[in-house]
């Protein structure tokens, strides 16, 4: 049900255009690679105007610069693209795209803005403006940003960020508890040397000494063998049993094995999992009231309109009211008479 929620929700707003994308969309780290930006902005390369000083194709070629801060970057067919012409280009990818330092991603949105331009021309020069299927498609468009805009304003007035505060703590509420070892470990190949590090251990030797000295997790073993925070689900059974079994600052007594090898292993301490906090998450929980929003306007949108349907072949969809289908669940149901069955004649052996 949700599945078919979130697509209509898609279609009103209009699938990839404005709000429906850019509101929801995760933020990304600053390392974006070329295809994940190629594979974002496909649909948006052709024909993606961001810019008067370097859309218009019958302008003649600038070779001002803008200032000190807005260099050439590029020329196409004589043609000038500003850095502020990329900048604002990046402004118009999905939300992840614009989290990562422009700087990094720079290079790769000049490739396909200068790609853009070039296909721009060729349309221009075959006066393509006046297509039947550009016309069509500028149509549809317009619908999909009529709704997105229509779709934004109504939810930014019900939108506050004392929604968004009050969401988090909700959530926050509801999390299960998730109980975490925080602890170390020194893993070997032999049982005997596990038992020998035990020894040393227990005569007084430092855990972090012998972490460094003798484990073969070499991701830890410099920083003391330490995972980190972990509930009992992230590691392997014995390991797990084995860890949340101690007590904090205690060893293991004897060796764990698994698959890996031979375990001595050190709690730290235990902790309940803490909630995310609210900066970190913000951008996701807005991403949530705004389609929590969204989903109950066009509930009460739906309700209030006068809306016929038809099935495949074009007849009427009988809509089963509420009273009708309480009425049917609370209707016991009828007795059938017993079956008489035929009286079998005694049988004589």
């Amino acid at each position: 049900m949700k599945t078919f929620t979130a697509i209509g929700l898609a279609l009103l707003v209009g699938a990839g255009v404005g709000y429906s994308v850019s509101h929801y969309m995760a933020p990304m780290g600053p390392n974006v690679d070329s295809k994940t930006l190629e594979s974002a902005t496909t649909s948006m390369t052709v024909g993606n105007d961001t810019s008067s000083s370097a859309s218009s194709t019958s302008s003649p070629a600038a070779e001002v610069v803008h200032g000190p801060d807005d260099p050439v970057v590029a020329k196409v067919n004589g043609k000038s693209l500003y850095r502020t012409d990329v900048l604002d280009f990046i402004k118009t990818l999905p939300a992840q795209m614009q989290q990562a330092n422009p700087k990094d991603i720079f290079p790769m949105a000049l490739d396909q803005l200068v790609s853009a331009k070039i296909v721009d021309e060729k349309a221009t020069s075959e006066n393509f403006d006046n297509d039947p299927v550009v016309l069509k498609r500028m149509d549809l468009a317009k619908t999909q940003i009529r709704r997105s805009v229509y779709a934004e304003k109504a939810i930014d007035k019900q939108f506050s960020d004392e929604l968004v505060k009050k969401t988090y703590d909700d959530i926050v509420k509801n999390i299960p508890k998730v109980e975490e070892a925080h602890a170390r470990h020194i893993l070997v190949d032999a049982e005997d040397q596990a038992k020998d590090i035990i020894a040393k251990l227990n005569s007084g030797s430092k855990f972090e000494d012998l972490a460094k000295e003798f484990s073969k997790d070499k991701s830890n073993s410099d920083n003391g063998g330490d995972l980190g925070y972990f509930a009992q689900t992230d590691m392997v059974k014995e390991f797990s049993d084995a860890a949340f079994a101690l007590k904090p600052n205690e060893h293991t007594k004897t060796p764990v094995k698994t698959q890996f090898g031979f375990h001595v292993i050190q709690l730290l301490e235990k902790r309940d999992r803490p909630a995310p906090k609210f900066e970190d998450v913000k951008l996701q929980v807005e991403g949530q009231v705004r389609r929590d929003i969204l989903e109950k306007l066009v509930a009460e949108w739906n309700k209030a309109a006068t809306v016929e349907k038809f099935d495949y072949d074009g007849k009427p969809i009988v809509a089963e009211t509420p009273a009708a289908s309480v009425a049917a669940e609370e209707k016991p149901a009828e007795e059938k008479p017993a079956e008489e069955k035929p009286v079998e004649e005694n049988k004589v052996e």
